[in-house]
């Protein structure tokens, strides 16, 4: 049996096209992940909490999750577990002696990497990440598996865009934000949002999903809708994290990064095959969508798909090798 950690909202979609119902899943409760995983019809256990900012609470909930997890995968016959970024999962997996694989394309989360990396059976990265810093966070590599491509493309492999968004009052020239993930243990930047949003909404029509409960002024929050649905049809998408700009940089959407940390490998890869910009000045974000043209980057980002990997059959594979083994 194979058991699958669903921590974190955007790994629905990575996961929803792997998951059969021979496979045991288990999440935590964070945010919207629950509604999420019904949305997409995925049957979960739902095991522990996010503990929002606070590093001393989140030890404590991560400790707990662990226990929990425990004591229900030890009364399970598991042959492999799988997660993306779990901190629970790999250290879980190791106690009870399962193979695991760990799915990684943040190498600056050091505070979940430290406390897993070093514990996995297989790590699987994208060639655009720089693994030197995984080795370094105690990553054995021999057990790095790295493919051409992006765990992104495969939340967006079989999307169909529906010929208009799903909320009707949304105008048809809309740009859609993100705000930056600061729920995150290795996010140190600054909320830098709302200004965003008030020299957006100079011009445009701006809506935002947000993070959580938060509001912002000049935008509209859009909860638990198609997040792919909107990206495509958006005249651009301005995300301060990650997942989401790369969805939208891989559907051909154009894609302002206002990320103020370091930037991940991934991205800075799509950005220099020009599918996605970096800035984090709020006039050249609008400047910057003025010049983008969203047919040229359609035909981009088509033909650099057609040459990458797909994620989820180098998962299958390194699956079969480990119960094999």
């Amino acid at each position: 049996m194979i058991w699958v950690d669903i921590t974190n909202l955007p790994h629905v979609l990575f996961f929803k096209n792997f998951i059969n119902k021979g496979m045991v899943v288990t999440s935590r409760k964070f945010g919207m992940l629950k509604k999420l995983l019904i949305r997409h019809g995925i049957d979960s256990i739902e095991i522990g909490k996010h503990a929002g900012k606070d590093t001393k609470k989140k030890l404590i909930e991560s400790l707990k999750r662990q226990v929990k997890l425990a004591e229900i995968i030890s009364k399970m016959d598991i042959d492999v577990a799988i997660s993306k970024q779990s901190v629970e999962m790999p250290r879980v997996a190791f106690g009870l002696k399962i193979p695991s694989i760990q799915m990684i394309d943040n190498e600056f989360a050091e505070e979940q990497n430290r406390l897993s990396v070093s514990l996995c059976s297989r790590i699987i990265v994208p060639k655009a990440l720089d693994k030197r810093l995984l080795i370094n966070q105690g990553a054995d590599r021999r057990r790095i598996k790295i493919f051409n491509g992006l765990f992104e493309l495969a939340n967006i492999r079989l999307f169909n865009p529906a010929e208009d968004v799903e909320v009707p009052e949304i105008p048809g020239n809309y740009v859609l934000v993100r705000p930056e993930p600061r729920f995150a243990s290795y996010f140190r930047g600054s909320n830098i949002t709302q200004e965003i949003i008030d020299e957006l909404k100079k011009s445009h029509d701006v809506f935002v999903i947000p993070r959580g409960h938060e509001t912002y002024n000049g935008a509209r929050a859009l909860k638990n809708k198609d997040s792919l649905n909107l990206i495509y049809h958006a005249k651009a998408f301005i995300g301060g994290g990650g997942t989401m700009n790369r969805e939208s940089a891989l559907l051909g959407t154009p894609t302002i990064s206002f990320y103020p940390q370091d930037l991940l490998g991934v991205d800075r890869m799509l950005i220099k095959k020009g599918l996605m910009y970096h800035t984090t000045d709020p006039k050249t974000v609008v400047s910057l969508i003025a010049e983008l043209s969203k047919p040229d980057l359609r035909k981009k980002a088509a033909a650099i798909k057609r040459k990458m990997d797909d994620p989820l059959e180098i998962i299958k594979n390194e699956v079969n090798n480990l119960m094999i083994s």
